[in-house]
């Protein structure tokens, strides 16, 4: 089980490094950069649950394309969705849900709403600060979600409930059903602009998440995480307070074209290091054990994004299964960008068993 664990790590750093070497490639923006509909995060309360238990998922989204033909227009307003009641698909296989989310749809078609434990739909109007607020949606899990399936003969004995999310810069519709029939079913739902044509992935943006509940009541919390700290000073939530930084006069494609092979155009400007105060929090996975029997510490990483500017390294390991706590060496690089304004920096903190938590600060550039 070490070995096993040991190469799960090896490919989390390969990703890492993998991650900060297409940063410098030309021509591309780094996955850190929004500057697209993001969801940055969902978090779920309970990672791992009881049944019966209500679970309450928070959505952090941000549009950060606006009006393609009116830049400063800001965030656009969003359609948001939330879709439950998937559980214990074969195989565990999200995919498996999608004709179980179709059925909602075409009831919604019917005008029969589902219960609201099911579905949720949202809109986010963007507020002053062009920055969304969190958004929410609670579920229950069944009382049978384990006992439904029979024991496995080996490992543990597990239920699993699927949570849908969509966020949609245009109007949500249901997919044709002609359409959901293939070996892996197309989602659902589509996002169409005023005109009906179907938005991509810039305007429309769909994932998962899942809960566990565990015959042995096994317990995952979400790790913690404090402040970001901006050269070793923490930002304050203030917006009163925050810190100011100097612009980097080069502009984006001026970066863009700057690959790993050649000069480097902010060569001449400072560089901010960004730190998300995240301490030792990982913990014993009962699922892994170690050469001497012991079970082995989750693995803990910081993804960095900011919607102004470029982080050198968007995410970093915090804390390795085998290793333990890299001693708190998890900073990163952020370059200001071009233009002056408030600049956004998000710090999402996850463990490998679905924990998570988000922090977000705001720095003055000048």
């Amino acid at each position: 089980m070490a070995k096993v664990r040991r190469y799960s790590s090896l490919l989390l750093a390969l990703t890492v490094w993998l991650v900060w070497a297409v940063s410098c490639t030309p021509g591309f923006s780094a996955p850190s950069d929004v500057d697209t509909l993001r969801i940055l995060s969902v978090v779920a309360d309970k990672p791992y649950a009881a049944p019966g238990d209500d679970i309450t998922f928070e959505m952090t989204v941000f549009d950060g394309l606006g009006d393609p033909a009116d830049p400063a227009s800001g965030p656009r307003t969003l359609q948001l969705v939330w879709i439950a009641g998937c559980v214990d698909p074969p195989g565990d296989q999200y995919f498996l849900c999608f004709q179980q989310l179709a059925d909602i749809f075409g009831n919604l078609a019917e005008g029969q709403m589902p219960p609201p434990e099911l579905f949720k739909a949202d809109i986010s109007a963007p507020t002053n600060s062009g920055v969304p607020n969190a958004h929410s949606f609670t579920t229950k899990l069944p009382d049978d979600i384990i006992s439904r399936r029979p024991p496995p003969s080996t490992g543990p004995h597990y239920g699993i409930a699927y949570v849908f999310f969509a966020a949609c810069a245009g109007k949500l519709s249901p997919t044709p059903l002609s359409s959901l029939g293939g070996a892996v079913p197309e989602f659902p739902l589509r996002c169409l602009d005023a005109a009906g044509n179907k938005l991509g992935s810039d305007s429309f943006v769909v994932g998962y998440t899942q809960v566990y509940a565990f015959a042995d009541q096994r317990h995952n919390a979400n790790p913690t995480i404090g402040n970001i700290l901006l050269d070793g000073q923490p930002i304050a939530n203030d917006l009163d307070q925050i810190p100011s930084v100097q612009r980097c006069p080069v502009s984006e494609q001026e970066r863009l074209a700057g690959g790993c092979g050649s000069d480097d155009p902010t060569a001449a400007c400072q560089r901010y290091t960004i730190k998300a105060e995240i301490a030792d929090i990982a913990e014993d996975d009962p699922s892994t054990v170690g050469e001497d029997g012991r079970p082995l510490k989750e693995s803990v990483w910081v993804s960095y994004f900011t919607d102004a500017g470029d982080m050198d390294a968007p995410l970093v390991l915090v804390s390795d299964a085998v290793e333990g706590y890299l001693g708190g060496e998890h900073e990163t690089g952020w370059l200001p960008p071009a233009e002056p304004g408030i600049a956004t920096l998000w710090a999402v903190v996850r463990d490998q068993r679905g924990g998570s938590a988000l922090v977000r600060r705001f720095v003055r550039v000048e």
